[in-house]
This record gives C-alpha cells, sequence and structure tokens, in this order.
C-alpha cells in the first residue's frame, strides 16, 4: 500500500517551450520571491532542490545572484527536464514525481534549502507536497513556497479550481489544480511543523487568465520557513509582510 497518492503527470510541451526562455535569470522572478530569497542568508557553498523545476530556472538564477552551485531540481515533465539539461550542465535535473522517490540522489536526502515555487499549489496532494518538502529540509535549513491565499473557504478540489497549462493565455489544453488556501489554515499548517521562524511577503492580485476558479482576487504569497534545530526551545518567530487584512485574521 503507498503511503501517498502520486501527483498528475503533465505531458504538455507547454511546460518546456515557455519555461525554456522564461524564469531563468534573476530578474524574471516576481518581486516577492526576489524579495524573500534576499532576507535569507545563502551562501555559495548551501545544497538547493528545487521541487517542481520546469527547465530548473531558479538555478540558474541563484547562481546569478548568489553565487550558488549546487542545485538539484525534479519535475514531473520530462520535456521540461530535457530542456533543462541543454540549459545547464551542472544542474542536477530529474524526473519523477517527488511523492513517489526512487532517485537516490533524493531519497533519505536533506538540503540547506528547499524550494517549490509555483508547484505545490498546481497540485491536488497539497498537504502531500507540503509534508515531503518540509523533510527534504535539513535542520537550520530553510523551505520556500509560493501559495494562493484567500479570506474565506480555500479550494483544493480539480472540479472546482483549475488552470489549464497555456502560456498565450488560451482556456485549452491540460488542466492543473487551481489550489487557493485560507491563510488562518495555512499559517496553522505551518506552524505544526515547529519551526524556528515563518516569514512572509504578498500582495492582492486577480486570478490567471487561464484559470477557472470561483475567486475574483487572491493574495499571491511567498513563504520562508527555517526548520528548528534541537537546541533551539524558543517560541516561533513571525515575520509577514502581508495585507493588512490578512494580518488582522491573525489576531481574531
Amino acid at each position: 500500500m503507498e503511503l501517498f497518492l502520486k501527483n498528475l503527470h503533465y505531458g504538455t510541451d507547454e511546460i518546456s517551450n515557455y519555461f525554456s526562455e522564461n524564469r531563468i535569470s534573476w530578474d524574471q522572478f516576481y518581486p516577492s520571491e526576489r524579495k524573500l530569497f534576499e532576507t535569507i542568508e545563502l551562501s555559495s557553498k548551501d545544497a538547493i532542490l528545487d521541487i517542481g523545476c520546469g527547465c530548473g530556472g531558479l538555478g540558474l538564477a541563484l547562481n546569478e545572484k548568489f553565487g550558488i552551485f549546487s542545485y538539484t531540481g525534479i519535475d514531473i515533465n520530462s520535456s521540461a527536464i530535457e530542456a533543462g539539461r541543454q540549459l545547464s550542465s551542472s544542474s542536477t535535473l530529474i524526473c519523477g514525481d517527488i511523492l513517489d522517490v526512487t532517485d537516490s540522489s533524493l531519497r533519505d536526502q536533506s538540503f540547506d534549502l528547499v524550494c517549490s515555487l509555483s508547484c505545490i499549489d498546481w497540485n491536488v496532494q497539497f498537504a502531500e507536497m507540503l509534508a515531503v518538502s518540509w523533510g527534504h529540509v535539513k535542520p537550520g535549513g530553510k523551505f520556500v513556497a509560493t501559495f494562493r491565499l484567500c479570506l474565506g473557504k480555500g479550494c483544493s478540489e480539480l472540479k472546482d479550481s483549475y488552470q489549464y497549462i497555456n502560456y498565450e493565455g488560451k482556456k485549452e489544453g491540460e488542466i492543473a489544480a487551481y489550489v487557493v488556501l485560507n491563510f488562518k489554515k495555512l499559517m496553522a499548517e505551518l506552524e505544526e511543523f515547529n519551526p524556528s521562524e515563518i516569514k512572509g511577503t504578498g500582495y492582492w492580485g486577480m486570478p490567471s487568465s487561464t484559470a477557472v476558479t470561483p475567486y475574483d482576487s487572491l493574495c499571491f504569497a511567498a513563504f520562508s520557513i527555517t526548520k528548528r534545530v534541537d537546541t533551539d526551545l524558543g517560541e516561533v518567530y513571525i515575520d509577514l509582510d502581508l495585507p493588512e487584512e490578512l494580518i488582522a485574521v491573525l489576531k481574531e
């Protein structure tokens, strides 16, 4: 019996076509992502795992900005991985499902920084993806992920909220889950990991033009969660640069 259901496998070439030319340099990443990475004390010696790496552009961007060379990426789309190998010969790129890892370079391995940008919230197995990602973080290391947030009821059902994988703005082609999370519930889930620090930054925006979702506006946020070391017994430190409406619900 498998512990987790596997993720959906996307066969479209849309992913490789887009990510082989976009999100491969530092200035192509979202302001919230760049801002969060700049608050992290990254070292050129840090080992990075990128879950849902596309063509591995984050590795190129982190090398450009911080001189990081130890980069491992995993993606479920084989054409994206092949395109990524053409972009960088120094990155370790693995085609596979993080929920069903058999590659020895990942199984039971931990990293200084684990990232999942625009990936976890594309998966119906959200809770499992979150737990598995956290499991690859070293004590003292960080997990960086992006989330779509709302104040009301969230949605993780594919039939109720989904996005076409189409980078020309058309509602056609394969679909992926367009997961939207209740902010207060997400914070509770993150605190259950007993981290030493939670940082977040984000802003209100409209859903993607290729999304079919009941929400008119969402908070697009990036979070950094630090795994506690054994000697750290203090309370979790929370630093959130998010819209006031979200911050207010934590005080209720």
